[in-house]
Order: C-alpha cells, then structure tokens, then sequence
C-alpha cells in the first residue's frame, strides 16, 4: 500500500506479462460517491513467450492463471490502462467533459476486457498444446 496525501494506492501481484507487474487499486469520490478504480495490468502474453512446453520461465502458466483469476475477482467502477485504446480513452475523455466522472464508469467493459484475456490466454495454451479451436 502506498499514501500520497489522500489517496492510498493497493498493490497486486499480478505475473504474467512479465514476473513483476503489479494491479493498482484506489478510491475515487466524486460528489460523496465512491468509485473503485482499478489499473489492471499482466495479462497480455508477450511474443515468443512459451505457457507450457518449455516454459519461458518456472511457473509462467501459474502466473497467469493466478494473475486472471485476481483481476476476475475485483469489481471495479472506473478501470485504466497505460494502453488507452484498452478502455476506449479518447471517447470517454469526451464524454467527461458533459457527464463528468459517470463518463468513466465502465464494470461491464472491464468484466469483457479480463474475459477476453482469459480467452487470448486460453487459446494459446491450445496453441502450445495444438488443441483444435473450439467453433463458435
């Protein structure tokens, strides 16, 4: 946990991307409303990373999978990214500017953004594996 004056950022392990990403959590409020905001990071699998056969390093699959499964477990209000075309940045700073906060309020977004990690990770352990794709 960290303090910069009033605001207490929380720390998650999160492995994957590489061994040290870290998941930041804080609390926003705006107008007495309080807002969970999440900065999730460590879920996209770097090129030439190996899961399964002859993993890129000990434990790389466990990384991931714990990693999916703690940002699966948070419920934030607002969730960022370092990459803004994650969250659809551009739009939703417009939209700020008439709708104020609520603009960046996105659950729904963030709960389809970490299931389609799960399905990126899901999908290249069947790669590795040379598990046929599931049809749609």
């Amino acid at each position: 946990m960290i303090k910069l004056g009033d605001v207490v950022l929380t720390a998650l392990h999160t492995p994957g991307h590489t061994k040290g990403r870290t998941t930041w959590g804080t609390n926003v409020i705006d107008n007495r409303k309080v807002y969970i905001v999440v900065f999730p990071d460590g879920t996209s699998i770097n090129p030439g990373y190996r899961l399964v056969l002859n993993p890129s390093h000990v434990g790389i699959e466990d990384n991931y999978r714990n990693t999916l499964h703690t940002l699966e477990m948070l419920k934030p209000d607002i969730w960022l990214s370092s990459h803004t075309d994650f969250f659809d940045f551009e739009n939703k700073r417009k939209r700020a500017a008439i709708e104020g906060v609520r603009a960046w309020t996105d659950a729904e977004g963030y709960r389809i953004r970490i299931a389609d990690e799960r399905a990126k990770f899901e999908a290249e352990i069947n790669r590795e594996l040379g598990v046929a794709a599931k049809p749609k």
